[in-house]
């Protein structure tokens, strides 16, 4: 397998956890030293933070999945340059806590190491975010 096969693999079968719920699928893909962060302001809302290390990350994705269920997932691109990618994806995203449900756009900018996904930074629309968490 090509190395830019292998780094397509592993970005699909790492969101393929993410949005079927698997905490365990989803961070057996991630780098001891891996970090997340959602692109935004982080005044606007507390999930536009970046979280570093592997057990942070683990607490992050946990409590991420226990509060947005994705369906309807749609692949729109993903390009591999290196150990950098860029995933374009479509979601219907449901707040699990008042039950409200959105489709969003997201892209994600992937740095990977080691075979393992190393940094994820994430654009969405963070107005959509906000109306699906308003109380």
């Amino acid at each position: 397998m090509t190395e830019r096969a292998a780094i397509e693999t592993l970005i699909k079968d790492t969101y393929a956890a993410r949005c079927r719920g698997d905490l365990e699928g989803l961070m057996s893909h991630i780098h001891p030293d891996g970090s997340y962060r959602l692109i935004g302001a982080e005044q606007t809302t507390e999930l536009c933070m970046e979280t570093c290390g592997r057990d942070a990350m683990r607490k992050q994705m946990a409590d991420l999945i226990g509060a947005f269920v994705f369906t309807e997932v749609e692949p729109l691109s993903l390009v591999v340059d290196g150990e950098r990618a860029a995933y374009h994806w479509r979601s219907k995203v449901t707040f699990t806590p008042n039950g409200r449900s959105e489709v969003v756009e997201i892209l994600d900018l992937v740095t990977t190491a080691d075979g393992k996904i190393k940094t994820v930074e994430e654009f969405t629309d963070t107005t959509s975010i906000l109306r699906l968490t308003a109380a």
